[in-house]
């Protein structure tokens, strides 16, 4: 096979191209559409976008965007518990890939409805499916299929190899963050929840900012999940965007700042909770350890605050 034609300015100008338009599509509408719109509705735009950014999640191979988003509301109602879709504490491969083909058993039709009642009056959403049976993910497989073989059959072998790469990354970054943001053993808290969520850097750039996890259970409606400066969340830009050039409304941030009675209460929480700990357990063989620069919101603290804002899933 002749790959000369791949040693010229012109094709990876257009290689370049091609993968960061179809990387930024197809994980703003996971990000973006799946999860921070349709799952958490942490912001709104009009119809049209909101199909044009949720496509985007489709072609990524996501599936039907209800099956999804059904998945997901269960993760943050029993996120690290029995009941979990996706939790590693039911094993590595199982929260990586393997929980993908036993969803249809363990979430029937009826509790889907249970979990996405607001869907169930799209349309549009229905047509792509509302349950976790192989029929819909053989919809959605035939679809991506048939829109790559346009690509290349309309824009040639580089277009379409850079989109397939894309594809590829952009597919494995929300089980990265099933998986790696739920590891104890990697990254950092800013906050002390009831999970084990972690704020994982490369998964946080890898998926244009969900993997700062921890910030996204602690405040899960809030459409900012990188809240320190060095936490860049893409997808954070992009709706700040449309909300200042009036295409987002009812943008929902994170609760504010706690006010100083409440980081004392933090403080005293957490240091009589490390006592209790250090009585039980004296030695620790934990090899992590979370970032001391920002003071941690005890559960207590976070329930507290959730309640004062109403927070929900």
């Amino acid at each position: 096979m002749d790959f000369s034609a791949w040693n010229t300015p012109t094709t990876w100008v257009t290689f370049a191209a091609w993968f960061c338009v179809s990387y930024v599509y197809l994980a703003i509408g996971i990000t973006g559409g799946y999860h921070r719109l349709l799952t958490h509705k942490s912001y709104k735009v009009p119809n049209w976008l909101r199909y044009f950014i949720v496509s985007g999640g489709y072609f990524a191979l996501m599936g039907a965007p209800i099956s999804w988003v059904a998945v997901h509301r269960l993760h943050h109602q029993k996120s690290d518990q029995p009941g979990d879709p996706h939790s590693p504490r039911d094993g590595f491969e199982h929260a990586l890939y393997k929980w993908m083909f036993d969803m249809e058993k363990r979430q029937s039709i009826e509790e889907i409805r249970k979990q996405v009642p607001d869907l169930l009056e799209d349309k549009v959403l229905c047509m792509l499916g509302t349950d976790h049976s192989a029929k819909q993910a053989q919809l959605c497989l035939w679809v991506n299929i048939v829109a790559r073989v346009i690509i290349l059959l309309a824009f040639g072998p580089v277009a379409f190899t850079a989109n397939l790469i894309a594809s590829v990354l952009v597919f494995w970054s929300p089980q990265f963050v099933n998986t790696f943001c739920h590891l104890p053993s990697w990254g950092y808290r800013n906050y002390e929840v009831r999970d084990d969520s972690r704020n994982v850097p490369w998964v946080g750039l890898m998926a244009m900012g969900e993997g700062w996890h921890n910030n996204h259970h602690a405040f899960p409606k809030s459409a900012q999940h990188g809240i320190r400066w060095f936490e860049f969340d893409a997808t954070w830009m992009m709706i700040s965007f449309f909300e200042k050039i009036g295409l987002a409304t009812d943008v929902i941030r994170p609760t504010p700042a706690l006010s100083p009675a409440e980081i004392a209460a933090a403080k005293e929480a957490k240091a009589a909770r490390d006592a209790k700990q250090a009585v039980a357990a004296p030695v620790s063989l934990s090899t992590t350890s979370d970032s001391a620069e920002l003071v941690t919101a005890p559960a207590e603290v976070v329930e507290m605050v959730k309640e004062k804002e109403l927070v929900e899933i």
